[in-house]
């Protein structure tokens, strides 16, 4: 037998594997730089762009009482904020040494459609009270509360852009975030701090249509004709940027990389930082792939992530199995997830896609993600192929989800053990399933996070 390390929130779980079980994952990950000093030198030596603190002086040369808002992701994205080695003291303490007053400074939590996060939460994220830095406003951004938004206008394909009334009254706007392959916009970052990150609800409904999902060009890494990427940046640039800062992580959470200046261009040096070591090579497809899903599967909605990339990697009608820490106050997700999940238990893939797909159709708040589970599910056939390893998602609710639940599985005194063994079992189910005494399997370490692809073989010259 092997042995496996797969991520478990902030722990590893150890799990033996059958002994054909490849493991795979990022190649070539850059040595991880110091924060302090990578921090530092970005906001200094922006891309395209003076320093945050010329900007800062300029802004308040004009005004004096110019106020700045600082965008950040919410928790359920890595991004590297609290701390000596993050992103959000150096960013205030530049503000505050170029003359702005704490009271004159907001940071606005960009989460999109996700719930507010309470003070603790934001406390453990940001860390502002430990680093002497409480005194800093920090608001979350509710996408359905039309006090909140503004109107802009509309984008070439029409949209309606809402958007966050306070970061549109802001002097001196700054955007941050983390730049990761995305299974819908190609990659995270830059434009999506804004949009879907700060935009209202009808603006961030027809980001995430079922029109726009349904692309071929809206997928992991995939920028140019991507429309998902396209609709962003163009929400983006009319609500404007003053600064972008940026960081790439490593597959342990480690900065590789912090980008910083002009919206498009910081983003584009990130884009190529990250394109040059997240891809996974695979030399063929598997029977079963095991998949954590990584500190991002805080609930089920999350998973899907996983879920997709697992997708690339196995054979069609194989098994996945996805192992999850959800640490949400809801397992499972909103609920106009859950209500789109239900439809699609109800109604089948082909006609809960063809029903969304209708000019008619009314969204369902986060039906787009129930539309990712679609597509994993055209590669497995059905839900039987996809195993779920989670604790906290009680078994009687798992009829309407698009997973099989693996929890009666466990076996253990700790979290930890019943992980573990349901883990294994749930292999052993896997292998039994498959029908061949040596079904080929593939552990993808890096979760969401390295994106599967297989190589072609070249071709021999005639």
């Amino acid at each position: 037998m092997k042995t496996i390390f797969p991520e478990y929130g902030n722990a590893r779980l150890e799990v033996h594997v059958p002994p054909q079980t490849e493991t795979r994952g990022m190649q070539g990950s850059p040595a991880p730089l110091e924060g302090k000093v990578a921090i530092a030198y970005a906001l200094e030596h922006p891309c395209s762009s003076p320093s945050l603190a010329e900007i800062a002086r300029e802004k308040l040369a004009r005004n004096p009482s110019s106020n700045a808002v600082i965008v950040v992701s919410d928790n359920t994205r890595p991004v590297p904020y609290k701390g000596e080695d993050g992103l959000i003291a150096p960013l205030i303490q530049t503000l505050l040494d170029q003359g702005f007053q704490a009271s004159q400074i907001t940071v606005l939590i960009g989460a999109g459609s996700h719930r507010n996060m309470d003070p603790a939460e934001i406390e453990a994220m940001l860390g502002l009270a430990a680093s002497g830095l409480g005194d800093i406003a920090v608001v979350n951004h509710e996408y359905e509360v039309n006090s909140q938004l503004t109107f802009l206008g509309q984008t070439n394909r029409g949209s309606n852009v809402w958007i966050n009334r306070l970061y549109m009254e802001a002097d001196l706007k700054i955007v941050t975030g983390l730049v990761e392959s995305h299974f819908m916009a190609g990659a995270s970052g830059g434009r999506k701090g804004i949009c879907p990150g700060i935009v209202g609800k009808e603006t961030l409904n027809i980001f995430h249509g079922a029109k726009l999902l349904s692309s071929t060009h809206a997928a992991d890494m995939v920028l140019e004709g991507n429309p998902l990427h396209d609709e962003a940046l163009e929400v983006a640039l009319m609500a404007g940027c003053d600064f972008l800062v940026n960081a790439t992580i490593d597959g342990e959470k480690r900065i590789t990389g912090i980008f910083a200046g002009n919206l498009q261009a910081a983003h584009q040096a990130a884009v190529q930082k990250i394109r040059t070591y997240v891809m996974v090579p695979l030399a063929h497809l598997y029977d079963i792939v095991i998949i954590p899903a990584g500190f991002v599967g805080v609930n089920h909605y999350q998973v899907a992530k996983a879920a997709i990339e697992a997708s690339r990697a196995v054979k069609p009608g194989g098994q996945i199995i996805m192992i999850a820490r959800h640490t949400d106050p809801d397992p499972v997700g909103g609920e106009g997830y859950k209500t789109s999940l239900k439809l699609l238990h109800a109604t089948g893939k082909e006609k809960f896609m063809s029903m969304i797909l209708k000019p008619e159709w009314k969204l369902i708040q986060e039906q787009w993600q129930v539309q990712m589970w679609c597509k994993v599910l055209d590669v497995v056939g059905t839900k039987e192929n996809l195993l779920y390893c989670a604790l906290e998602i009680p078994e009687s609710e798992y009829e309407y989800l698009s997973v099989t639940p693996c929890i009666s599985m466990a076996d253990g005194n700790t979290p930890l053990k019943k992980m573990e063994t349901m883990v294994e079992k749930a292999i052993e189910f896997a292998c039994a399933q498959s029908g061949k005494n040596t079904p080929s399997i593939l552990f993808l370490q890096d979760g969401p996070y390295g994106i599967p692809e297989v190589l072609q073989p070249p071709v021999p010259p005639e």
